[in-house]
């Protein structure tokens, strides 16, 4: 079993829009490789004021994501979570119904480098 993160505007459950600029995400859904239907969602938050200052790379990975699925993350950040081992796949759109359909599809790209994710 696997933890999978999507950075998100807000929390609703599957129709959760993605939040395309990761490095300010606050909220993540997130759920287990092997149950995506409504009822293993969760969402976790990365408040500073709760959290402390931990960018959302180390806020994930002590939550033991292994799987990133974004639309777009910065090389900073993606140098944290690869470094780190979590993978990553780059062009995800739309909801968290989207993104998890796309993701089963294999039409999500994983990226291994920070030059990858310009591609």
């Amino acid at each position: 079993m696997v933890t999978i993160a999507i950075p998100v505007v807000a929390e609703n459950g599957l129709q959760s829009e993605l939040n395309e600029h990761f490095g300010m995400t606050e909220d993540f859904a997130v759920f287990d490789s092997e149950d995506v239907g409504a009822k293993g969602l969760n969402f976790i938050s990365n408040d500073p004021r709760e959290t402390g200052a931990k960018s959302n790379a180390q806020f994930l990975v002590e939550h033991g994501v292994k799987i990133v699925l974004s639309g777009w993350i910065g090389p900073h950040m993606l140098d944290e979570l690869l470094a780190a081992g979590v993978r990553v796949f780059k062009g995800a759109v739309g909801t968290v119904g989207d993104v998890i359909e796309d993701y089963r599809a294999g039409m999500l790209t994983e990226v291994r480098s920070p030059g990858e994710m310009t591609d």
